[in-house]
C-alpha cells in the first residue's frame, strides 16, 4: 500500500512601517493565489502582515525573499 502525504509550508512575515496601509496596497498587486502558492498581504495598524503558503519549500523561501525586497523598495519610494 502506498500512502501519499501532501506537505504545505506556511510563513508569516510581519514588518513595521510608518505607512503600513499604503505599503500593503502597493504590494497588493503581488497577492497571488495559484495551485502551489498563495500570498496575501494586509495592514494592521503599523504592521504589514504577509502570509505565504506553498507545497514547495524552495518556492516559499524564494518568494519570501522577493517579498522582502519588494517591501524594502516600496517603503523607500513611499516614504522618501
Amino acid at each position: 500500500m502506498i500512502e501519499i502525504i501532501k506537505v504545505r509550508y506556511i510563513a508569516i512575515l510581519k514588518t513595521e512601517s510608518r505607512d503600513a496601509k499604503n505599503l500593503a496596497k502597493a504590494l497588493d498587486v503581488d497577492n497571488v493565489k495559484l495551485e502551489n502558492l498563495k500570498i496575501k498581504s494586509r495592514a494592521r495598524g503599523k504592521k504589514i502582515i504577509t502570509e505565504l503558503e506553498s507545497n514547495n519549500l524552495n518556492t516559499l523561501l524564494s518568494t519570501l525573499d522577493d517579498i522582502i525586497s519588494c517591501q524594502m523598495v516600496a517603503e523607500k519610494l513611499i516614504l522618501d
